[in-house]
């Protein structure tokens, strides 16, 4: 998977966290201090109450520990950072180890900037794979219209209590074959995701200190390269 295809597929998955945890208005951390959940809802249930959480929330921001794992070579990646999320179409994945990366959408151009080697990649938001992904965290998406949703039968991810939601995209995806959705019972928060992809590669996502709603500055998500810096047209490449 290419770097921006990998970021695309981030989004994807990035925005199903997006989906949940804040009440429109509200500036807050979410919390397992919530009141306890009620008998066990049906998948159609536990949907909807994740889609009104997303459609609740106008920014998202979070630790994350990813993990990667290569079907053809056997071998795992582990990544740690923040991301930061805002509607419209906006989004910024700061990568802090093992090296230092940043992906960022600004709603018109996707960047990918590698500060060790001084070096980015850009690319047209029309002519890149993210458009039917940004649907989500633009607030026109719903999941169970994009997806066939299930509980899953044998769940590789969560906790006892949690939802495990099983994705399948309605229409087929060069970067998704299905995802993985944990849900806390209490708060409908996702607080992990995996997704896996039509190679077997699978990429996990597990969220913490997630704050919703706290106004997060438009600049946040306004980048330019600095000084130096070799960049990479990635719509070009190939041509």
């Amino acid at each position: 998977m290419s770097p921006l295809a990998l970021c695309g597929a981030l989004l994807l998955l990035a925005t199903g966290a997006a989906d949940v945890g804040a009440k429109s208005g509200s500036t807050h951390t979410e919390t397992a201090m919530s009141a306890a959940p009620g008998p066990r809802l049906d998948v159609v249930a536990v949907v909807d109450h994740v889609q009104k959480k997303y459609d609740g929330a106008a920014d998202f921001h979070a630790r994350f520990n990813q993990t990667l794992n290569s079907a053809a070579f056997k071998r795992q990646t582990s990544l740690t950072g923040e991301v930061l999320l805002k509607k419209p179409g906006r989004m910024r994945w700061n990568y802090q180890t093992p090296d230092p990366k940043m992906y960022l959408a600004d709603g018109d151009m996707l960047w990918l900037y590698e500060p060790d080697d001084k070096q980015a990649f850009k690319q047209d938001l029309k002519s890149s794979q993210l458009p039917a992904a940004l649907a989500f965290l633009t607030g026109k998406g719903k999941l169970a219209t994009e997806f066939e949703i299930s509980f899953a039968k044998d769940p590789r991810v969560g906790g006892p209590g949690d939802y495990v939601l099983s994705l399948s995209p309605r229409q087929p995806q060069s970067q998704v074959k299905s995802l993985i959705f944990v849900v806390d019972a209490r708060t409908f928060q996702v607080r992990e995701s995996m997704i896996t992809d039509p190679q077997g590669n699978t990429n996990d996502l597990l969220f913490s200190d997630i704050k919703m709603n706290t106004h997060l500055p438009d600049a946040t998500f306004r980048w330019t390269p600095p000084a130096g810096t070799r960049v990479i047209d990635a719509g070009k490449l190939g041509r």
